[in-house]
């Protein structure tokens, strides 16, 4: 592993992790400021807010420590760890505005 490719892989992460903030924060608060919502499914989406960009940094300290430890270059699929619970909140989300339409 090139400690170059696992500093740039680390700081996308960090950019990643800003763009995921304000994914959930506008999508959710949109959604739930124009819609009547349990308050667990409320609790999930501000829960979101925190759990996606949770996964970017942890995915970057997964790959720093790896790279520390002398690992080979298929630690940097962890780096796909934020894609799948994008993938899984965006699901949800669009389960909510389904929802919210009446299922229309």
């Amino acid at each position: 592993m090139s400690i170059v490719w696992t500093l740039l892989g680390t700081f996308g992460q960090l950019m990643l992790a800003v763009c995921l903030f304000m994914l959930v924060a506008f999508s959710a608060g949109g959604l739930v400021n124009g819609g009547d919502f349990r308050p667990a499914q409320v609790r999930v989406l501000d829960l979101s807010a925190l759990v996606l960009p949770g996964t970017c940094l942890w995915s970057a300290a997964i790959v720093l420590v790896r790279h520390w430890q002398g690992a080979g270059a298929q630690s940097y699929a962890w780096y796909a760890l934020p894609l799948g619970a994008t993938a899984l909140y965006l699901i949800y989300f669009s389960f909510l505005v389904h929802q919210s339409r009446g299922g229309r």
